[in-house]
């Protein structure tokens, strides 16, 4: 019997996701959160084995309170869900330790294939397939900042030298690591290699 706890603030997904749950699955136990406060006061009384995390709580961010858990649970597997089916959300959820992604505009099949796959101590990520090489073009300022991390400079320094915020800085390496199907630095250091972006 699995023990989930579901975290989003959208009452009709809740419910939805909730009688899916009990339908398909009627062995397991599934407790629901509106938010972050709600969702740590239901681990502190029950014992779970996944806790599903929408990526747009208003309360915290959804990779926030997936981060924080990860913290005070350590081992606790841990899945993403979000309104939006896009890849750079992905490759985020994937770089932030989840063990899951899954669109809530995906079929409840797709959906429940996921759960089943990171309880059976896999990954459910669906990902986009990467674009074919001659489709991967950089912006001017990707290329720099890729250039930089080539160098071994991290994001403070980017920062700096380029006189933009360390959000900015990780959102232009996020679209990186989708446009060069990389899931680190240096797996995207390798792709560019590959591709000639860098030397």
């Amino acid at each position: 019997m699995a023990r989930i706890l579901l975290v989003d603030d959208h009452p009709l997904f809740r419910d939805g996701m909730g009688h899916l749950l009990n339908a398909r699955r009627p062995a397991w136990s599934v407790h629901f959160a509106e938010g972050p406060t709600e969702a740590r006061a239901v681990l502190a009384r029950h014992c779970v084995d996944l806790v599903i995390i929408d990526v747009g709580l208003l309360e915290e961010d959804g990779f926030a309170l997936l981060d924080r858990i990860a913290r005070d649970y350590p081992g606790l597997r841990q899945m993403l869900i979000s309104g939006r089916n896009d890849a750079a959300v992905r490759v985020r959820a994937r770089a932030c330790g989840a063990r899951g992604f899954v669109a809530k505009t995906m079929s409840s099949e797709a959906i429940l294939d996921a759960v089943d796959a990171v309880l059976a101590g896999g990954t459910a990520f669906d990902e986009v397939k990467a674009r074919p090489a001659g489709e991967r073009k950089l912006t001017s300022r990707q290329a720099e900042i890729l250039e930089l991390v080539a160098q071994g400079h991290g994001n403070k320094e980017i920062r700096h030298r380029l006189g933009i915020a360390e959000r900015t800085v990780r959102a232009h390496l996020t679209e990186l690591f989708v446009t060069l199907d990389a899931h680190s630095r240096t797996q995207a250091l390798v792709r560019a290699r590959e591709l000639g972006m860098i030397e």
